[in-house]
């Protein structure tokens, strides 16, 4: 049976206590059984088997009368008397006690105790060597602690004196000695203390001499005020002078957009008039800059009194980022001045306000507490990461209470509030429902549009990574994928892309009509055969045009590729469809198509032919096309688009593959 409160059983224990009474250390003991210490001296006092009151027991743990033999060893330490001693005596003759520890293998402490044990401390030795505490003789050019401690406090600038003393701090810690450093940072704020001086005022001054020693700007005659390139660092400075220049990648044009700032294209906010701008992109595509940059350039038209809603996941978010971060607010390039000053925003935690120069406050908030947005109201509003926002804090409540409060009266340019949401795309029903919305403005751009202000290799590596997966099409090329519903993949997209092979056999222009101008997109793309696969060569997809306009579309779509077919949905318009292309198009063949069944039924054989490679993506420009496709079976729930693009593409692809092939017998029905 067990023993009280134990796992062994009683034979067992008669058996370490016999081992015990050997002189088998209790330690070996317990790791042998699986108890602890504590356990083998609570059974040995409960049968009366303590050391010492057992007969014949061997008893280790007592020192004998006459001291411990030179040669025993101690279990713990592995050392014996002599040669303890021996350690103790270089210890009195001033050796370090750190390096005399790890030559023996004992620890500092353990040298401590086993000199009081043995009598050998430093006290009780007159002729005992003591090292020097503090800095050496001479260390950092001081002859002593004292002068090294000494500081000199000018009254006429006490920010720098606070200054100088942290500048020596540094220098400490450069050098490895925490602990002189510990006790400059006691004097230094007992002295910012007496002084008066708040970690502002000192913060202030260290960026004004990071700003001389590391931001001088030139002349005001050669360079504008506050002269940046786009992208995530603002430090590389730009002739303000030049109204348009090229990108640094040899690609789009940039164009000087607000006092010195040169933006991207998908950086500068949309003409007109409009209500929500949101911009997708990847990762380092320069979103944060372009809504900070919207941001500064709505504080300065809206003056004193103009008030801005910032919005992020979390506070830190905002904080961290929006505000503070490389391309934040607060290190945008034009708030540096001619002659070296910095005349930005000031940012107040306590209050989560941003004050701008001209009088303008922004307020932060965070997504995870939609509520704190009911009060306040604003003339315009910047919402980052909105696909970050947590779907458990309630996200649709946040941009709605967030959309509540944009009820200031417009001024400084913009006619309505404004709202900019920037976010990495991901495919959540929040985002599909914000696209879907009248009136809301897209910009997209990949991880390359600004790949100039990135690490080197950046974009090369991630590629060589995530080539051809989801993370690949969602967080480089800034794409809203599928989340597995769908009938297309990001995988199945990227393995289609390749070249074109003309001449091709036959060549359409599948067309999803739009009836009306303000109505849905005409979904226009141009689709050539070639033995039994086929090529996608172009998106022509058009909205906003009267059906004339787009109907003219159509018919220089079919131009330029040289197609004879337009294949058209008829089932709204019906015969005025095909009529009025008839009538646009002279000499082009139009079939009208009608559908009897539903998008995904009518997509399903298209998708098969897609994984058996038999279409390829050949054409430019074929990245809306590929986001549509990836959203098949999501309409009804918030869908990213209306699928005009991938319809068209559908009825243009079924023609040309799925159709009775040339040549093919007919087989028809007898009824009597």
């Amino acid at each position: 049976m067990a023993g009280r409160r134990s796992k062994l059983s009683e034979k067992t224990w008669r058996r370490v206590f016999r081992w015990d009474r050997r002189g088998v250390p209790r330690t070996r003991l317990a790791e042998l059984f699986g108890v602890t210490v504590g356990t083998i001296a609570y059974q040995a006092a409960k049968r009366g088997l303590r050391k010492g009151e057992t007969p014949g027991c061997v008893d280790r743990r007592r020192r004998p009368e006459g001291g411990w033999p030179d040669d025993h060893v101690f279990h713990q330490s592995g050392m014996t008397p002599a040669r303890w001693r021996e350690l103790l005596e270089r210890r009195i003759a001033g050796e370090v006690v750190e390096d005399l520890a790890a030559e023996y293998g004992v620890c500092v402490a353990t040298i401590g105790w086993q000199a009081k044990q043995m009598g050998m401390r430093k006290m009780d030795r007159p002729d005992a060597r003591y090292l020097p505490r503090g800095p050496a003789q001479g260390a950092y050019g001081y002859t002593g602690i004292r002068d090294l401690l000494k500081i000199t406090v000018d009254r006429d600038d006490p920010v720098g004196t606070v200054r100088r003393i942290d500048e020596a701090i540094w220098a400490r810690l450069d050098k490895g000695d925490g602990s002189e450093a510990g006790t400059l940072w006691r004097h230094r704020r007992m002295v910012a203390q007496q002084l008066g001086i708040t970690p502002p005022e000192v913060r202030a001054r260290f960026e004004q001499e990071v700003r001389e020693q590391r931001l001088a700007l030139p002349s005001p005659e050669a360079f504008g005020r506050g002269s940046t390139v786009a992208g995530a660092d603002q430090a590389d400075r730009i002739p303000s002078t030049a109204s348009r220049s090229p990108s640094p990648r040899g690609g789009e044009e940039t164009r000087e957009y607000a006092p010195g700032l040169v933006l991207h294209g998908h950086q500068r906010p949309p003409e007109g008039g409009w209500g929500t701008w949101l911009v997708l992109g990847g990762r380092g595509a320069g979103k944060t800059l372009a809504g900070a940059s919207w941001v500064a350039d709505r504080a300065e038209a809206l003056g004193a009194g103009g008030r801005i809603a910032l919005i992020g996941a979390t506070l830190h978010d905002v904080r961290e980022v929006m505000i503070e971060g490389p391309s934040g607010l607060k290190r945008l390039g034009r708030w540096a001045t001619a002659d070296g000053g910095w005349d930005g925003p000031v940012y107040e935690p306590s209050r989560r306000r941003l004050r701008f120069p001209g009088g303008a406050e922004a307020y932060a908030f965070s997504a995870e507490e939609p509520d704190r947005l009911r009060g306040p109201q604003f003339h315009c509003g910047w919402a980052d990461e909105f696909c970050a926002w947590a779907p458990g804090k309630g996200v649709g409540d946040a941009l709605a209470m967030l959309r509540l409060g944009l009820r200031l009266e417009g001024r400084g340019g913009a006619e309505t509030p404004q709202l900019v949401v920037t976010t990495t795309p991901r495919p959540t029903r929040a985002l599909k429902g914000l696209m879907a919305e009248a009136g809301v403005v897209v910009t997209r751009a990949g991880t390359g549009a600004n790949a100039a202000h990135l690490a080197a290799g950046f974009v090369e590596g991630l590629r060589a990574l995530y080539g051809g997966t989801r993370l690949e099409a969602q967080e480089i090329e800034g794409q809203v994928i599928d989340d597995g519903l769908s009938l297309w993949s990001a995988p199945m997209l990227a393995a289609c892309r390749g070249e074109g092979c003309a001449p091709y056999d036959r060549v359409v222009v599948g067309v999803d009509p739009s009836v009306t101008a303000d109505g849905h997109a005409c979904g226009v793309v141009v689709v050539a055969r070639q033995g039994a696969r086929a090529w996608v060569l172009a998106d022509r997809t058009v909205r906003g045009l009267s059906p004339e306009g787009w109907a003219r579309v159509v018919v220089a779509a079919a131009a330029d590729f040289g197609a004879t077919t337009v294949v058209v949905e008829v089932n709204q318009g019906g015969e005025l469809v095909t009529g009025l292309l008839r009538a646009v198009g002279a000499g082009l063949t139009i079939k009208g198509v009608r559908a009897s069944v539903g998008k995904r039924a009518r997509a399903e054989p298209v998708a098969a032919l897609y994984e058996q490679g038999r279409v390829v993506h050949a054409g430019t420009g074929l990245e809306r096309l590929e986001e549509e496709l990836m959203a098949f079976g999501h309409e009804g729930e918030g869908a990213v688009c209306d699928l005009d693009r991938a319809d068209a593409l559908v009825w243009a692809v079924t023609h040309l593959l799925l159709g009775t092939p040339a040549g093919m017998p007919k087989v028809r029905g007898l009824t009597n």
